[in-house]
């Protein structure tokens, strides 16, 4: 008997070293953060061509400003947009899955085509790579140098760049926007394939 309990005393005593020593080996190591990391052109391009919600060249589910509004009638879920500025007539897209990706809003200047495009959803992404949700810093880490005002009614404000506007989660009552006054963890609520 006096054996047996020996290897056992033996095999605990051993199993629990081992154990303490790798815990203490563990906690001797720091955890490192990884250094933020740029998209490569290729990685911009795989993300893109893995999302089937693109904007690419003007374009958001093959429909543009521009275009017929009754071409694509029977894609779209009619319904009201209530803002601040009011009660609006949009068209809303829903992706395969049933979920919101965004609006649409009949062209102004002529009621039977395709106005501004609006996409709230992250599941959408430009051949840039950026989503709904991304920072101010991502967008211009990304895009470069870009165009910024801000709305004196609505208080929107706008990133611009390539056709495309970025409304961003600031509100700035002036046309007139010092870029110093956003910081770069501001996101981006929206983006808009812009009419002409």
């Amino acid at each position: 008997m006096k054996p047996i309990f020996s290897c056992f005393l033996c095999l605990f005593l051993f199993a629990c070293g081992g154990g303490k020593a790798d815990l203490e080996t563990t906690q001797d190591t720091p955890d490192a953060e990884p250094a933020p990391q740029t998209m490569t052109d290729e990685e911009i391009v795989a993300t893109a061509e893995e999302n089937p919600y693109l904007i690419s060249n003007g374009t958001f589910l093959g429909m543009a400003p521009g275009d017929d509004l009754t071409a694509f009638a029977d894609g779209l879920r009619a319904g009201v947009l209530q803002t601040g500025e009011g009660d609006f007539d949009v068209f809303y897209l829903d992706g395969a899955e049933g979920n919101e990706l965004g609006y649409l809003m009949p062209d102004p200047r002529d009621e039977a085509t395709i106005g501004n495009i609006y996409v709230t959803s992250p599941d959408v992404v430009t051949e840039q790579g950026v989503r709904v949700g991304m920072s101010l810093a991502e967008l211009e880490q990304r895009l470069g140098e870009l165009e910024v005002h801000g709305s004196e009614i609505e208080g929107y404000t706008y990133a611009e760049k390539d056709g495309l506007a970025y409304r961003l989660d600031a509100n700035i009552y002036t046309y007139e926007v010092d870029r110093a006054a956003l910081k770069p963890e501001t996101q981006v609520l929206e983006i808009v394939v812009d009419r002409k």
